[in-house]
This record gives structure tokens, sequence and C-alpha cells, in this order.
């Protein structure tokens, strides 16, 4: 995701603006990071309400800069490896960290984002 794209969309989205630099930032700060979880960047971005966060994320969506898929999380409560284009397709069980297969029938399925351009 380019800095430019941002720009553009807080230019046009004034309302916005201040969320849409946010999450730029919060993506600059995070390289190593290659899922945004809403969860996590609402908790790290606190001078953003909740609605003007998801509605900036959807915005991004929208524009194509992201795109949404479901995790697992592990009952240890971070995200199991793979990436799901729709809830539907999760495994019965996957793996987690510790490579121990755990039961999705009993986990939480969470929307979360990637690049639009991942995979």
């Amino acid at each position: 995701m380019l800095p430019t794209n941002f720009d553009t969309l807080a230019a046009e989205h004034p309302q916005l603006k201040r969320a849409l630099l946010e999450i730029r930032e919060w993506i600059r700060t995070h390289p190593d990071w290659n899922v945004l979880d809403p969860r996590v960047l609402s908790e790290s971005l606190r001078k953003v309400d909740s609605f003007t966060l998801a509605y900036a994320l959807h915005l991004l969506v929208q524009h194509g800069l992201l795109r949404q898929v479901y995790m697992v999380v592990t009952p240890s409560g971070v995200l199991a490896e793979g990436e799901y284009d729709d809830p539907k397709k999760i495994p019965l069980k996957v793996p987690d960290r510790f490579n121990n297969y755990f039961e999705t029938s009993e986990a939480d399925i969470v929307p979360v984002l990637i690049a639009a351009n991942d995979r």
C-alpha cells in the first residue's frame, strides 16, 4: 500500500483524514505485520473512535487497497495460520503455532484485512 494512496483518500474524505493517516502510520511502523486485525488496530489507535476506524477500513477495502479474509483464533488467543475468503471453507481442525490441532467449531472466526495484492 503506497502512502500516496492514503493521502489521496484523506484528501477526498476529510472526515476520515485522521483515521486514514493513523492507519497509514500504524502500517508503516509495523512492516512485519502482513495481517491487519481490526481488534489490534482499535487497541493501538485509541484516538480514533471505533465507528470512524471501521468506516476508514471499509473505504480502504472499497478502493482495493485492502481485502477482507477470515482467520481462526487459537485457544491461546492468537491468529492461527491460514486465511480464508469464506468462513464456511475453514477446515474442521487447524493447527496452532505449536502445530497442535484444535477444533474450529470451538474457536472464534474473525475478519481481518490483508493487502489487496497478496496471494
